[in-house]
């Protein structure tokens, strides 16, 4: 069965480097749009839907059907709730309809080991059901090397040590140099498929 796949999008920088406004950017114009939502900022968006329980959340995702900009603000165990909504988006975007999935501060829910659970199974099943994917962390030597190494594009904003430059200089083949040049807003893609990349700015 043919399927249209989906993007692993793998997004690092230092705070207030320029990360989410980018996503914010890049996701205008989808349809269907769910975020975890750890320190309540897309939720705060106009036109954003703020959920804060499972049971919402899931209930919404199972009937909804069409336009859709839904932010999770979970209490309790923070990794527990992202494992959830992993598993809602997994079902979402398989039997519902396609979407795509902003999975904020990463280092915070993950290990550098390989990536847990329904976070596991979303980045390894989820992109063959056209699930697209925004992985966004400040340090990726922190968070889990199955995103980074499924990532089919990757976007480098200004690191925050010469260890993180150095750490994504290597996965990314872009020139360290390249990397610590960057001033906020300033930022490296990545092809990970065809292995060239570009420089950009955000503008608003």
């Amino acid at each position: 069965m043919k399927t249209q796949d989906g993007r692993l999008v793998v997004i690092a920088g230092a705070s207030r480097s320029g990360k989410t406004a980018y996503v914010r950017q890049q996701v205008a114009g989808a349809v269907r749009v769910v975020a975890h939502d750890p320190e309540d900022q897309w939720s705060q968006v106009k036109g954003w839907q703020r959920v804060t329980s499972r049971a919402q959340l899931l209930g919404t995702l199972q009937r909804d059907q069409g336009p859709l900009r839904l932010a999770y603000v979970s209490g309790g165990n923070l990794g527990d709730e992202f494992g959830f909504l992993c598993g809602c988006v997994q079902y979402a975007g398989r039997f519902v309809a396609p979407l795509d999935f902003i999975a904020e501060e990463l280092s915070d829910v993950t290990t550098p080991a390989k990536a847990p659970g329904n976070w596991g199974l979303l980045l390894r099943r989820g992109l063959k059901r056209g699930i697209n994917i925004w992985a966004i962390s400040q340090r990726w030597a922190e968070a889990d090397k199955t995103a980074v190494g499924n990532a089919s594009e990757f976007v480098l904003f200004r690191q925050s040590s010469g260890d993180d430059v150095v750490y994504l200089s290597k996965k990314t083949r872009v020139p360290a140099v390249e990397i610590d040049g960057l001033k906020p807003l300033e930022f490296v893609r990545y092809d990970a498929y065809k292995q060239t990349f570009e420089r950009g700015k955000l503008t608003f």
